[in-house]
């Protein structure tokens, strides 16, 4: 039988010395969390519902969800920073605006299993993802005013992390969950989505939290060099140059683009025959937000500078009818005019070639776009 087939998504190649660690339904982990069902995975972690038996029956922290890291993640050749920077967070200042907007760690244990010393993490319980959430909308593009308020709130969460010396690099629509607002329904319903979306919602009630911290650094010692999923890499990444937690605001802009409007602004694809070149995702960055300045180009990989760049910063050898421009009416047509120009303001404000020109977060809560209104942060 197919590991798809028996239910084990993750595969069975996964559950070997130094990989994920073996869990069952009803097994109780430190004494006190009981594994109710599977919601999430990947190659490094899986992710339980659980039941915390030192609540009582009804409580709103009766349900929560625990992340078991693989063996290798805390070995030591491959050492992570997640549980360190989740507890560094989780004692940095509340008072600050981003605090809320952040998945704080609640526990952390370890557990010695046939596979190896596996780190676990305990979080709230959180309902959708912003992947997700945008399945529920026309078109799967999120309404203006629900994005203003979400990328008001990942602007502080970001801001709350990088005043504290952490970088995200890992910001995608599956790391932004949306938390829970009405727990009078049962828990133990098997969808999550069922239970989430009930009659009495309203989309602008919700509130997001930014998530998966896995593979994120510190702004004095990073993980890795290459980092980010590589369509939302930020242009100092794609050239090897030296970069800082301003590639976090290019990140963040590719998403809110594709929740707010359903486009992918790059995808760095050549053809059928070839899914991804690097010199088409350079072209299509400095399409949209370019040239690259000298001053970048500078500090990037030689050999990445001089095989893909001119003298000027444009793409060498690069002839392509161009995609339309970020305001027209293929991706705003039904965005009036006067929000279509605060959005593309936001978004170049957010997204500069240059990592050096990209604003603070409190420059960016600035912009018109996120204003305009009702107030959307409090």
């Amino acid at each position: 039988m197919s590991p798809i087939n028996c239910g084990i998504e993750e595969g069975y190649a996964a559950y070997c010395p130094g990989g994920l660690h073996p869990v069952y339904i009803g097994d109780v982990y430190n004494e006190r969390y009981e594994v109710l069902r599977k919601i999430g995975w990947g190659q490094y972690s899986t992710v339980w519902m659980v039941k915390d038996r030192t609540k009582e029956k009804g409580d709103v922290d009766e349900f929560k969800a625990l992340k078991i890291l693989s063996a290798q993640c805390y070995s030591s050749d491959t050492p992570i920073f997640e549980r360190e920077i989740l507890t560094h967070l989780r004692k940095g200042n509340k008072s600050n605006v981003g605090y809320d907007f952040i998945c704080h760690l609640l526990d952390d244990f370890e557990l010695q299993g046939p596979n190896g010393t596996h780190v676990c993490l305990v979080f709230e319980l959180m309902g959708e993802t912003l992947h997700s959430l945008r399945a529920i909308f026309d078109k799967q593009m999120l309404p203006n005013i629900v994005m203003r308020k979400f990328t008001a709130q990942l602007l502080v969460a970001l801001g709350y992390a990088h005043d504290h010396g952490v970088i995200h690099t890992d910001i995608k629509p599956d790391n932004i969950f949306v938390r829970f607002t009405d727990w009078s329904n049962p828990i133990r319903s098997r969808s999550l989505r069922t239970y989430y979306f009930g009659a009495r919602l309203r989309p602008l009630d919700l509130d997001l939290a930014l998530g998966d911290w896995g593979v994120s650094s510190w702004k004095t010692k990073h993980l890795t060099e290459l980092i980010q999923p590589v369509a939302l890499r930020a242009p100092e990444v794609l050239i090897g140059a030296p970069w800082d937690w301003m590639t976090d605001w290019w990140n963040l802009g590719f998403v809110v683009m594709e929740a707010f409007r359903g486009v992918a602004m790059f995808t760095g694809k050549l053809g059928e025959e070839t899914p991804y070149a690097l010199q088409v995702h350079l072209a299509e960055s400095a399409e949209k937000f370019g040239p690259f300045p000298k001053s970048l180009l500078d500090q990037g990989d030689p050999e990445i500078v001089a095989e893909y760049f001119n003298q000027d910063g444009t793409i060498k050898g690069w002839e392509f009818e161009p995609d339309p421009p970020l305001d027209d009416d293929a991706y705003m047509d039904d965005l009036p005019q006067e929000n279509r120009v605060a959005f593309i303001e936001f978004l170049h404000a957010l997204m500069k070639i240059d990592p050096a020109q990209r604003l603070s977060a409190q420059d960016l809560r600035q912009q018109v776009w996120i204003k305009v209104g009702k107030k959307v942060v409090d």
